[in-house]
């Protein structure tokens, strides 16, 4: 999460009555991304709330099923195959491929 994100969130839903949710993403095998530092997790929300945003940070859970966060499976003996990361969220995992 940038400042750039969080800018662009706070852009995106002004004038729109909402409550937002953030949730750590919980890692897997089918995936390169990594989980937020909770200190920027904490950031993100306070530069939110500081827009006037209705905003909670709430627990992962089911990381232990890959089912919190759209990750829906069991872990098991089968690896899912790697996602590929879209171009603009590259930097996101600190690669330039």
């Amino acid at each position: 999460m940038s400042d750039e994100d969080v800018e662009r969130l706070i852009e995106l839903v002004k004038g729109i009555s909402c409550k937002i949710n953030l949730i750590s993403f919980n890692p897997h095998s089918g995936s390169f991304f990594k989980p937020t530092k909770y200190e920027r997790m904490i950031e993100f929300r306070n530069t939110l709330a500081g827009a006037g945003l209705i905003v909670f940070l709430r627990l992962s859970r089911g990381d232990d099923q890959l089912a919190s966060c759209g990750q829906l499976g069991k872990p098991g003996t089968i690896q899912a195959p790697l996602l590929r990361v879209p171009e603009q969220f590259q930097m996101a995992i600190g690669s330039s491929t």
